[in-house]
């Protein structure tokens, strides 16, 4: 189990799915769920013992990083019209925000940048101005791991987010469309931890 702090993001009310609807859930049906995976997860993020065949749609990304609407405006060369057209596409009723422990595309952005390497997207940017600022601000980590943990943790909610700022997203979400479901994989076990916005945890499924 990681606790976080409560109240450090304020959500839509009924924006968080339970594990028990998504796997349980009636008319489960094919590509009813996108995943928001990390590159470095490897190629099948969403190889979990629930699965079944061609559940899930797999967008994998730097740090499961995704741009709020503000930033696609900001930058021309950043959009979010792939996932909107995932979402016409396919009318997902899930979509899981999926960090892992061993993440270590956040582990380099905790170490000091290199002078001259370029941060493609500003993902790093992003990250330093968002889950980084965000944690330094509310927690004190007694150790290096502890820090990053939380880091990983929370960085899967400010994704969340962001992706709630887009309004094709939040229309679905009002209208008890799509729910929502954070997750954080531990590596060496597989094991898969759901935020649960009540507790205010990420906790064992």
């Amino acid at each position: 189990m990681f606790p976080l702090k409560a109240g450090l993001h304020h959500f839509p009310h009924g924006v968080f799915g339970s594990a028990d609807d998504l796997i349980h859930g009636t008319n489960v049906r094919a590509r009813d769920t996108l995943m928001v995976a990390c590159s470095g997860q490897g190629f099948s993020p969403d190889n979990v013992s629930f699965a079944e065949p061609d559940r899930f749609s797999v967008l994998q990304h730097i740090g499961a990083s995704m741009p709020s609407r503000a930033e696609c405006e900001k930058h021309e060369g950043l959009s979010c019209d792939g996932v909107e057209k995932l979402f016409d596409r396919h009318d997902f009723r899930h979509v899981i925000v999926c960090g892992h422990l061993d993440c270590r595309v956040i582990r380099n952005w905790l170490q000091p940048s290199i002078e001259g390497h370029a941060d493609i997207g500003d993902f790093r940017l992003r990250f330093e101005k968002g889950t980084r600022k965000l944690v330094d601000n509310n927690y004190s980590p007694k150790t290096v791991a502890e820090r990053c943990t939380l880091m990983i943790c929370e960085h899967v909610l400010c994704q969340i987010k962001n992706l709630l700022t887009h309004p094709f997203i939040m229309e679905r979400v009002l209208a008890e469309r799509t729910s929502f479901h954070g997750w954080v994989i531990d590596d060496e076990t597989a094991r898969v931890f759901a935020y649960s916005f009540e507790e205010s945890a990420f906790v064992p499924i």
